[in-house]
């Protein structure tokens, strides 16, 4: 099996989860050993997001993350320090690959919503950068 991927200038990577279906039912399958970028430490998701609300808005240093929304859609925004890219997840078949060093905002979320996150490292609130004006510090070298 084999995963397509299309890469974006902001760094995101946008890959196609191999899908199934039968008279059963539907499913998609990411071999995690095999075809997710990083090796996954944590698990989470978000769901029942108000209309209105922002989440994500920060960068990690370190951590890479793979997104993939399980039901419903979320608007994803994923920007380099130089490029900004927009996605909208509305499909388990679809998974966004941010690596580390990308500051991302989750956005326009259905009510329905369901975003699945995998993360390469445990919570570590040191590899968080929370404002976006340091996050561009950071990139030009200022660490």
């Amino acid at each position: 099996m084999t995963v397509q991927t299309k890469s974006y200038p902001s760094g995101a990577v946008v890959y196609d989860i191999p899908y199934f279906a039968d008279d059963r039912g539907a499913m998609n399958v990411l071999e995690i050993a095999r075809e997710l970028p990083f090796d996954c430490q944590r698990v989470f998701y978000t769901y029942t997001v108000s209309e209105g609300r922002v989440r994500g808005e920060h960068a990690h240093k370190v951590c890479e993350q793979f997104l993939i929304a399980l039901g419903g859609k979320v608007s994803v925004s994923v920007d380099s320090g130089e490029v900004r890219d927009e996605f909208m997840l509305d499909t388990p078949s679809k998974g966004l690959w941010l690596p580390a060093g990308c500051w991302s905002e989750q956005f326009g979320h259905s009510s329905d919503c369901i975003l699945l996150v995998l993360a390469s490292l445990p919570y570590d609130d040191a590899d968080y950068i929370r404002s976006y004006d340091e996050f561009l510090v950071w990139k030009k070298g200022g660490r």
